[in-house]
């Protein structure tokens, strides 16, 4: 995957995240860790729990397909942002996005045994907007396809007066 050994995580490195599906300061989250392959291209592993299953117990929910997928996505367009600023993730003023667009293309059931892999891949950069595809492989095969728009949010964006 390209990941280094010593590698930190996307998430691990950001500080004042309560998210569900990628917060490290959220207990009851996903917990979901992203590193940087090569170029523009981030992966994540995810194990899904039993727990995280859809009417038929032997397939995971779509709702949690999406979620990991935003959220990786989301982190990948945060760290782009910090790379681009010549900083490491997390010093200096916080730099935050939030999802604009998400579509996915549900191909095939994942199995909720299965262990995925996510492919995010950076299509474009604008002033406030980063778009991204990503591929969700699930036992060797591409079984979720999603696009997502990010758009960077003022600091403030995370105060509750935000």
């Amino acid at each position: 995957m390209g990941k280094a050994a010593d590698a930190v995580s996307f998430q691990a490195q950001l500080k004042g995240n309560h998210c569900f599906g990628c917060g490290g300061e959220n207990p009851h989250g996903l917990h979901i860790q992203s590193f940087w392959a090569e170029g523009d291209t981030a992966v994540c592993q995810f194990t899904p729990e039993a727990y995280h299953c859809a009417a038929p117990t032997h397939f995971l929910n779509g709702g949690i397909i999406a979620t990991v997928i935003d959220c990786h996505c989301i982190c990948t367009a945060m760290a782009d942002a910090y790379r681009r600023a010549g900083r490491e993730i997390g010093q200096g003023e916080a730099i935050w996005y939030a999802t604009g667009s998400l579509s996915l293309n549900y191909l095939r059931p994942v199995l909720i045994s299965a262990d995925i892999v996510l492919r995010a891949d950076i299509l474009a950069v604008e002033a406030r907007t980063t778009h991204l595809v990503c591929h969700l492989i699930a036992e060797g095969k591409t079984a979720v396809e999603a696009k997502l728009t990010a758009v960077r949010v003022p600091e403030q964006w995370m105060s509750a007066k935000g």
